[in-house]
């Protein structure tokens, strides 16, 4: 266990580096010329690779990530991607879990029913959600629900905790806050989101399910006198988390991408928001900004994997066993 840990750890050191360094390499190509003094100032005069170096020991030793290079005052880019945080991290994590809830009691009803009608009606919304785009669905949403109907804020963020601060590209997280605001604030991206994410994660689980229905072990529980409910819940279920955990660590990238459409329509001050921003041009291509982001985006890959392979080896005693076998 200590070696997988240890390796996928190493991994993403190498990862985070190889990123940055891409991400030099891409946004040095962009056509835009900082002051003079801009330059000397962040050591924009010097050869790339030796910036890069800079900030790679920076950021091991210290944990910086740089200045901001497009704000009238020196704001540390750890200071404008934690302002940032909280809102992408509500948004993904509060619509990864409206997701699940729907997708599990689909992906069950659907493999229960298969052929039925039922099931294809589920199978047919899975097509549609797959071909939709989450700009699209955020747009339709608010324009129904939020502008039309009026059931829920048309954009914004407001805190969890209360506390309504400046955000570093000086917008004002507005006077809102607490419990009730940031769930109303909320569940249109959540639902947005789930809509995006919801078809694929019902399709695995329902394969998950049928697959599992007909094996051994479920006829041998069944025999033994467990009722439908406990070999679904207890059994079935079970063994279809696994590639639900899977799955979530490939699409870590997928998200990042989701949360910069959802965010860019409702206003949600993230760090999707912050990246469309800063890639729109409108604030001189902040590289420090950007290569944050970067960092921000390989260390939550990196967590993701190592938090798929331990769910997956508790999961699963085939995936523990072999996984010990491969470290003797």
């Amino acid at each position: 266990m200590l070696r997988v840990v240890v390796g996928r750890l190493a991994g993403g050191v190498v990862l985070t580096l190889v990123l940055t360094l891409l991400a030099y390499l891409v946004i040095a190509t962009i056509p835009v010329e900082p002051d003079v003094n801009v330059r000397k100032q962040f050591g924009l005069d010097q050869p790339l690779l030796d910036q890069w170096g800079t900030f790679a020991w920076e950021l091991g030793t210290e944990g910086s990530l740089g200045t901001s290079l497009s704000l009238v005052a020196p704001v540390s880019v750890n200071a404008i991607i934690g302002g940032a945080l909280p809102a992408t991290a509500s948004l993904v994590l509060g619509g990864f879990v409206v997701t699940l809830l729907l997708a599990f009691p689909l992906g069950i009803v659907s493999a229960l029913r298969r052929r039925s009608l039922l099931d294809r009606g589920i199978l047919f919304f899975t097509v549609v959600g797959i071909v939709m785009h989450p700009f699209v669905v955020g747009l339709a949403l608010k324009a129904v629900l939020a502008v039309r109907l009026g059931v829920a804020p048309e954009g914004n963020y407001c805190s969890l905790t209360g506390e309504s601060p400046f955000f570093a590209d000086g917008s004002y997280g507005g006077t809102c806050g607490g419990v009730v605001d940031w769930l109303s604030h909320l569940w249109l991206p959540w639902l947005t989101f789930a809509f995006f994410f919801l078809p694929i994660y019902t399709r695995i689980i329902r394969a998950r399910m049928v697959e599992n229905l007909g094996e051994q072990y479920v006829l041998t529980a069944r025999a033994k006198g467990a009722s439908e409910r406990q070999v679904i819940t207890r059994h079935v279920a079970r063994n279809a988390l696994g590639p639900v955990a899977a799955m979530l660590a490939v699409d870590v990238g997928t998200i990042v991408v989701a949360a910069i459409y959802i965010e860019t329509v409702f206003g949600l001050n993230g760090i999707g928001l912050l990246v469309a921003r800063n890639l729109s041009g409108a604030s001189g291509y902040d590289r420090n900004i950007l290569v944050g982001v970067v960092v921000v985006v390989a260390l939550t890959i990196t967590f993701a994997n190592l938090l798929s392979d331990l769910v997956l080896r508790a999961l699963d005693p085939r995936v523990r066993l072999g996984g010990a076998g491969s470290e003797r």
